[in-house]
């Protein structure tokens, strides 16, 4: 995705994640195709990535390791003229994530453009099965765009423990120990064989809870 912006915009991090690869701004190497910092960076669980470029004046101590966080202040856009100045931004989805997933690129261009400079946070679900993610919290059929619980997957079941009052911690796609107390806890509240595990007798459960709440649940 190129996104129009002026030299010297502040570019900042779309999403949580680690620098897993950077190579700083050489001025002496630009030309018009590679110019300004690259870096790439993925999700903390390694299930979707992004690769900046474009960029200087990234922040001394930004390097391959580093953590970011969404909102975090990645560089400024660097302009080589004559191209327009731009940010360069590609995203993917890592099914079954890093370092063996499946790489598969997704297209969130007109989110960004639908939100660019307002402040303003997209959710956006990826289902780790190949489909296009949906972004504002949409998706399926139905519903006119109002959340879907995706029940298939650990990180749609962590966002349904979430919504009906159970802490699973982040909603990071990990089935972790958080997300297996608050997986026991529910099913203790709904009579089920509290072994953590989300089998199942258990999705049936969260889909039902959802839907008396008149939220929608797939997968369940």
């Amino acid at each position: 995705m190129d996104l129009g912006a002026g030299a010297s915009t502040a570019v900042h991090a779309a999403f949580d994640a680690h620098v897993t690869k950077y190579s700083p701004h050489d001025p002496s190497a630009d030309n018009e195709k590679v110019y300004g910092a690259q870096m790439f960076m993925r999700a903390p669980n390694d299930m979707m990535g992004g690769f900046y470029t474009h960029l200087t004046n990234v922040p001394e101590g930004l390097a391959v390791g580093s953590r970011v966080s969404r909102g975090d202040v990645l560089g400024h856009v660097h302009r080589f003229p004559p191209t327009a100045s731009h940010l360069h931004l590609a995203l993917v989805e890592i099914i079954g994530g890093a370092p063996g997933g499946r790489y598969q690129g997704v297209d969130l261009y007109q989110a960004f453009l639908d939100t660019a400079n307002t402040g303003t946070v997209t959710p956006v679900t990826f289902r780790q099965d190949g489909s296009p993610p949906v972004s504002g919290g949409g998706g399926g059929g139905g519903g006119g765009g109002s959340k879907v619980f995706h029940l298939g997957s650990t990180r749609g079941v962590q966002e349904a423990l979430a919504a009906l009052g159970f802490d699973p911690g982040a909603a990071d796609g990990l089935d972790g120990p958080k997300t297996r107390a608050a997986t026991t806890a529910f099913q203790g509240s709904h009579g089920l064989a509290q072994d953590g595990i989300c089998g199942s007798a258990t999705r049936v459960a969260l889909a039902t809870a959802l839907r008396a709440r008149g939220l929608q649940a797939e997968g369940g």
